[in-house]
This record gives structure tokens, sequence and C-alpha cells, in this order.
């Protein structure tokens, strides 16, 4: 079993080496590190479990949104999450999921720690009607870009 010490010291590693081999710079390395460490300790993975990439569908500024592409060690099954504003540290992952209408990737649940995960995945979405989204939705979810150009959601 890894200390907390050593797994500290690798998190900074990681970072550092990241960011000085970084495709896209070191600064934009480094932001892709530390989302990978963040993602990473929320789920309680290895950081060999964690991808990520830009997001260009969303992007906002340069180096913003990214995707988090967490893999299983168990099951191999893929969860993928968007880092909207990784700058800031505090901001909540977005789980990405089938949108119930138009079935494009777009933020179903907002995930600070692995019980909001365990969460919706248990109880999963809630069906949308005519009416106003349900509260259970992420606040972005009805305008994210990520949905159809033909669905309701998104976009406006």
């Amino acid at each position: 079993m890894t200390s907390i010490a050593e797994q500290a010291q690798a998190a900074s590693a990681f970072i550092q080496q990241t960011a000085a081999a970084s495709e896209y710079g070191p600064h934009r390395g480094a932001d892709h590190a530390r989302t990978a460490v963040r993602l990473a300790s929320t789920l309680g993975l290895s950081l060999q479990h964690i991808t990520i990439t830009p997001d260009s569908k969303r992007r906002t500024t340069p180096g913003e949104p990214l995707l988090a592409i967490a893999t299983c060690p168990t099951t191999r099954t893929q969860y993928t999450f968007l880092a909207r504003y990784p700058l800031y540290e505090d901001e909540p992952f977005e789980l990405l999921g089938p949108c119930p209408v138009c079935a494009a990737p777009v933020p179903l649940a907002t995930v600070r720690h692995l019980a909001d995960l365990g969460t919706h995945l248990a109880t999963g979405p809630a069906p949308l009607s005519n009416g106003p989204t349900p509260a259970t939705y992420p606040d972005t979810f009805d305008t994210d870009e990520g949905h159809a150009p033909t669905c309701r959601y998104g976009g406006a």
C-alpha cells in the first residue's frame, strides 16, 4: 500500500512531467494534469485510468473546457466528465451521457465527489417532459452545446 506522502509526491511529479511534455504547451499541459489528478482523487482511481483531452465542441477560451475519461479498472466501463473551467479546481465535474431527447452527449449530473456519481448511477436521469428541466440535471443541461441541432435543448 502506498503512503499518502508517496501518493502526493507521485501526483506532483505527474503534473510536472505532463506539463513539460504536453503538446499543448506547459500551461495547458499542467491544466490537463491537474484535472486528471483531481478526477482520479475524486473517483479513487489511479492516474493510469484517466485520460484528458480538449473539448472543441464546447470551447470558450483556449484550454477550456476539458473532457476527462475515467475507465473502471474492474469492468473497463468508461465515464466521460466535463471540466468546464479547469483552472478553477473547486468547480464540479459534469458527467456526460446521452440526452434523453436527442441522445447527444450532454451534462446529466454534477459530480463533486464519488457519492454524486453513485446517486446518478442508482437513479439515472429524471424523465423529461414539456415542463421545466428537473432539478436533478446540471444547470448547464438546457444550454449545453453538445445537444443535436434539432434538440429543443442546447445552444440558445
